[in-house]
């Protein structure tokens, strides 16, 4: 039924706390998860320790990206100056380019499962998923328009008055607002689940280097050609991100700033992390109240929400970016 993948980068502790939610939330009879990562520094260590932490789980798996000269997979977006001159710096002409997007559609040609959900690494399941037959039914009679995005619902500020309600889940049109929010934001590397093969003939023709550079040029070149029209949820949200901190360039998106390589160095040191959230939650991206790691009967809270993090909770809008 259901392919999730995992991007990851220098974040192990943390993918380890997804897998824990995800373990304990997806209520999906067959699902596969691939973890997608690379490292820099001393975080292949924690890598190494996850994988032989799930070793012995027969749904997951890991994929680690490697450097490559020229990743193949970009022949097909040779159809403009702009896509072409994208390749020679991200991928041809970059000393640290990679096969995150040969890897990525290699991974759908491959799978068996119909249906695909992409997830980053600070993202946590803290309610149960189910995709029911009235979901199914949707993505069934138009495969090619629908997206399930478990990260939006009711219980979110700014929800809108023109999305409509269903059974068991909402619906509603990508394109009625013209403003940016999460409801008028057509591709989402976040919890977000499409038909797997109709994703892919659209990720062959887009140019992506990365998770950032996938999700940008995706929602682009679905504005313009209007895909992935039909949206749907849970009439709750399942899924929340957290800004324990920012491991990519590519955005500004503010944090609290716990670094990744201190929670690398207890992970190999045996610690799991623990994430206190409010009761209710409003938010798509949030500042969780406490921040615990675990070792046995030891338990040291590493954060606890102060000025400083209210502030950078308060600074992200409807859209789940930061405020201009």
């Amino acid at each position: 039924m259901l392919l999730n993948i995992i991007f990851s980068y220098n974040r192990a502790m943390q993918v380890d706390y997804l897998l824990f939610t995800i373990l304990n939330r997806l209520k999906i009879p067959d699902y596969s998860t691939v973890i997608l990562y690379h490292t820099t520094g001393d975080h292949h260590l924690g890598y190494k320790k996850l994988i032989e932490k799930y070793k012995t789980y027969p749904n997951i798996s890991f994929v680690e990206r490697k450097e490559v000269w020229f990743d193949i997979s970009f022949l097909k977006t040779f159809n403009s100056k702009k896509n072409f001159n994208f390749f020679l710096e991200k991928n041809l002409k970059n000393k640290k380019g990679d096969n995150f997007k040969g890897l990525l559609q290699n991974l759908l040609k491959k799978t068996k499962h119909d249906f695909v959900m992409f997830n980053t690494d600070d993202g946590v399941f803290y309610d149960d998923v189910i995709l029911d037959n009235d979901v199914i039914s949707v993505f069934r009679e138009n495969p090619n328009t629908t997206s399930y995005r478990m990260y939006v619902g009711d219980n979110i500020d700014g929800f809108p008055n023109y999305i409509e309600k269903k059974s068991s889940y909402y619906q509603w049109d990508y394109y009625t607002d013209k403003n940016i929010t999460h409801w008028s934001y057509p591709f989402s590397v976040d919890g977000t689940v499409y038909n797997t093969k109709y994703l892919l003939s659209v990720l062959e023709k887009v140019p992506y280097h990365n998770p950032i550079t996938l999700e940008e040029n995706m929602f682009r070149y679905a504005l313009e050609h209007k895909l992935f029209r039909n949206g749907i949820s849970p009439l709750s949200t399942k899924l929340v991100g957290t800004t324990l901190n920012r491991v990519s360039t590519d955005n500004s998106n503010p944090t609290i700033n716990i670094s990744v390589d201190y929670l690398n160095q207890k992970f190999t040191e045996g610690y799991t992390l623990r994430l206190n959230f409010p009761e209710k939650i409003t938010v798509v991206n949030i500042v969780p109240f406490e921040v615990i790691i675990e070792k046995g009967d030891e338990k040291i809270i590493i954060y606890s929400i102060d000025d400083e993090g209210k502030k950078v909770q308060s600074s992200y809008g409807i859209e789940g970016t930061k405020k201009d």
